[in-house]
């Protein structure tokens, strides 16, 4: 029979040659799984390379003058955000860096003279950290890192000397109130940078800061305050620092009168008889105003006119007009200028009031009932109107909404882009911040966990890309090299409302077949190999001759014994 020697035949070394093959194959196959892995955290390029920032000592700064150009995450970047670098100079306390737009504010104190530099750097969030294959992301193990690209900051800061603070509470004398009668006056002060808030204590009741950011007090005194009050006004400067080391609030305490006809007895009068004239000034050019003599209602008046009195005998009145005469138009009034009382003798006998007109002033949002910006009611024309708005809203949030602002627009239809507004008023209508509302867009998977988020525009198109490419199944498939892909990894939305993309896998078995593969190959090759061992002959020896008694040699011996 014709024995076949199975290892002269060459299928061992055939075998082990395949193996090797496959083996090789697949670690190929693995390690090109992590070459396809992006950064978690994308390399931007900030413009410009380098900012000059002047500033002053004691006045608030905002710069915008860093932007992202280009990033490798995703392009427009959805979440990026900015932060600071010390680059060996310090960062100065009092700079503040808005890390989702890399705004940069401040407000140098005294003294802070001086250039100071620093770095701004921007990432933005993926899913893996830098330079990490998938194994590694999914362990969490350490991998290196990448370095942004840095902005170098300059600030310039001047002195301010003499600082721009408030040096006075003027004028020292204030008109005198009237018990029962309307009054109004306004506070000024010297220097100061504004807009300013002004506040006073221990007014009489009645009276009270009506219009606290141009330092109106207003009202009527009540019954049975007539008397003398030591009232305290204080002013607080907004453009500059609030630091104790810029310019504190401004204080002053001042006498405020309130006069009545009882202080005036009949003692005094004189017995012989005089007149005087009451009359209003061309400022009222619409409406009529009331004259009253001694609180006792005596004529109406309309602008540019006059009436006389005969007071017999010769003595001392009191003569008032209306605060505030109210137009046809509800959104427009004339207010006295100055005091609205006057005292007429034998030898001041011309009481001279005029008026200057007002108008109405409303704030609001657009979209309406988001935010009330301050400064609504009636301010005179020529006269400043400030106000500010927020300038994010983030009241519905919780349902993936929020609101930036965008620019407000003034009665006359013009806009201004900036939050803190301020204008010369010329007429009356509504002060609307308008906002562009924005949608909240989310990729969300549970495995691989992503739940990122960011917010668009709305009505616009919305762009996502992932950096992740293809991570290991869970359990026993991804022990084996099991790998799963993201069929929608990027894409767009239109964003009419918030969203969410729920990412969608691909699963590939590509390496657990190949494993079980090899498996099977050195599991079947361990079986030739044991049975071919087990089939190879032994080692030959020397046989033994056997002492052999054939029939003749018995019967010879026989014969001879």
């Amino acid at each position: 029979m014709k024995k076949c020697i199975f290892g002269r035949s060459g299928i061992v070394p055939v075998f082990f040659r395949l193996v090797l093959i496959t083996i090789i194959t697949l670690s190929l196959a693995l390690g090109g799984l992590a070459l396809h892995t992006e950064p978690a955290h994308a390399v931007f390029d900030i413009a410009p390379a380098n900012v000059t920032i002047d500033a002053q000592e004691c006045i608030p700064f905002v710069d915008t003058q860093i932007t992202v150009t280009c990033c490798t995450c995703s392009n427009p970047p959805n979440s990026i955000f900015f932060w600071l670098i010390d680059t060996g100079g310090g960062i100065p306390a009092w700079i503040t860096l808005d890390e989702n737009t890399g705004a940069i504010s401040g407000c140098p104190p005294k003294p802070s003279a001086g250039a100071y530099t620093f770095g701004v750097q921007v990432s933005e969030l993926c899913v893996c950290p830098p330079s990490c294959g998938i194994l590694d992301c999914l362990l969490n193990l350490p991998c290196a890192t990448i370095s942004p690209t840095m902005a170098t900051v300059t600030i310039n800061v001047a002195a301010s000397d003499p600082l721009p603070c408030v040096t006075q509470i003027d004028p020292v004398f204030y008109p005198v109130a009237w018990e029962g009668l309307p009054f109004s006056m306004t506070l000024t002060c010297t220097g100061g940078v504004g807009p300013f808030t002004w506040t006073v204590v221990d007014l009489p009741s009645g009276i009270s800061v009506t219009d606290a950011a141009n330092g109106v007090v207003s009202g009527t005194p009540d019954p049975g305050t007539c008397g003398i009050y030591i009232a305290t006004a204080t002013v607080t400067d907004a453009g500059t620092c609030p630091d104790a080391s810029c310019c504190p609030d401004i204080s002053r305490p001042f006498l405020f009168i309130v006069d009545c006809l009882a202080n005036y007895p009949s003692i005094f009068y004189s017995s012989s008889g005089c007149n005087f004239n009451v009359q209003i000034g061309p400022g009222l050019t619409q409406g009529q105003a009331n004259v009253f003599v001694d609180s006792v209602h005596e004529a109406t008046l309309v602008g540019g006119q006059s009436q006389g009195f005969t007071s017999v005998p010769c003595e001392s009145h009191l003569v008032s007009v209306d605060q505030t005469v109210q137009s046809p138009d509800p959104n427009t009034r004339f207010s006295v200028m100055g005091s609205n009382i006057a005292t007429v003798t034998d030898t001041n006998n011309l009481a001279y009031f005029d008026y200057a007109r007002e108008v109405n002033i409303t704030t609001g949002s657009s979209p309406s009932g988001l935010t009330s910006p301050p400064g609504a009611g009636f301010h005179a024309v020529g006269s400043f109107f400030s106000s500010t708005a927020p300038g994010t809203v983030e009241t519905d949030i919780q349902a993936g909404k929020k609101y930036v602002f965008k620019q407000w627009r003034l009665p006359d239809g013009t806009t201004r882009p900036t939050r803190d507004l301020s204008f010369v008023v010329n007429q009356g209508g509504a002060v609307i911040a308008e906002y562009d509302t924005y949608y909240q867009l989310t990729l969300h998977s549970e495995y691989p966990p992503i739940n990122e988020t960011s917010f668009e525009l709305a009505n616009s198109t919305a762009t996502w890309n992932l950096s992740l490419h293809a991570v290991p199944m869970q359990g026993f498939w991804g022990f084996l090299g099991a790998t799963q892909s993201p069929v929608n990894a990027s894409g767009q939305q239109v964003m009419t409302g918030p969203s969410t993309v729920e990412i969608q896998w691909r699963y590939n078995y590509t390496m657990p077949i190949v494993a079980i593969v090899i498996l099977l190959l050195v599991i079947v090759g361990l079986i030739f190999l044991i049975r071919w061992l087990r089939s190879k002959p032994a080692a030959k020896t020397e046989p033994t001759k056997a002492v052999t008694t054939t029939k003749k040699e018995v019967t010879r011996r026989r014969k001879t014994r």
